[in-house]
């Protein structure tokens, strides 16, 4: 709790931190922030092509759509925890003074890549309406949830985000290790296809306590198919949220004492 309290208390650095964090990454460039959405974008192209027209296993009406609304929460979510690892080492000069509070660097980074998806937000939301003027797509009252859904997820990157960029500064490899563990987590997470087309009901329970597929289902379910996420991947998308914030603050405290001496 004094953790969360700290945060509010210097809410005002951290809005102008991301705020600097904002202008500085797209400082003299053309296309200003349509940059961020330059990856998501080209693995929607990428993807879209290779299994719609090479490898056409799965019946998805509207499947750039379906693509898109798990890409976008997985790019949050992997560029948040990857920038993460250097929040602090690139900020050494700020860390060893007295007064400023190490855990706004983190927060930082991720409420800088959540501002880069909620400007995404306007695209996803746009080829729902194509696809749904197109016939092959529909919009209902639960895209509503994305905001809820949102917050979640912030809280569970948040976590991860205080954990790795503390544990970062004592173990240096951590950041290639990161890399790696994403780019094996993307396919194991329901992004390019149903998790209804994994058929062995143990290993589709084994799926889902990956952390971010209940996230990735529920954004799939309240824009995709208009419907409400279930109980279980409610309750685990909570669970997840409260359990890294808390994990997240605990390391975050042990390691603070360390962090100036080790960068």
């Amino acid at each position: 709790m004094s953790d969360l309290t700290t945060l509010y208390r210097h809410r005002q650095l951290i809005a102008a931190l991301t705020a600097r964090d904002l202008k500085a990454r797209y400082r003299g460039s053309i296309l200003g922030y349509f940059w961020s959405l330059a990856n998501p974008l080209l693995l929607l192209g990428v993807y879209t092509f290779v299994f719609t027209f090479i490898f056409n296993r799965f019946d998805i009406q509207a499947y750039p759509l379906f693509l898109f609304t798990g890409i976008l929460p997985w790019t949050f979510f992997s560029a948040a925890v990857l920038e993460s690892t250097t929040s602090i080492s690139s900020n050494a000069g700020l860390i060893k003074k007295v007064m400023f509070p190490a855990e706004s660097l983190p927060m930082v980074v991720v409420l800088s890549h959540l501002v880069h998806f909620a400007l995404a937000i306007p695209v996803m939301l746009a080829a729902l309406v194509a696809f749904t003027l197109a016939g092959k797509a529909s919009v209902h009252a639960t895209i509503l949830l994305v905001p809820v859904l949102m917050i979640l997820q912030t809280m569970f990157v948040a976590g991860l985000a205080m954990v790795v960029s503390s544990a970062s500064i004592l173990f240096r490899d951590l950041r290639d290790i990161i890399a790696n563990v994403l780019q094996l987590g993307f396919f194991l997470t329901p992004i390019i296809y149903p998790i209804e087309a994994i058929t062995s009901r143990p290993l589709r329970a084994l799926f889902r306590l990956n952390p971010m597929t209940p996230f990735v289902i529920a954004y799939q379910d309240v824009v995709y198919y208009g419907r409400l996420p279930n109980l279980s991947d409610t309750i685990l998308m909570i669970g997840y949220a409260v359990a890294s914030l808390l994990i997240g603050f605990f390391v975050f405290d042990r390691l603070r004492d360390t962090l100036a001496e080790a960068i």
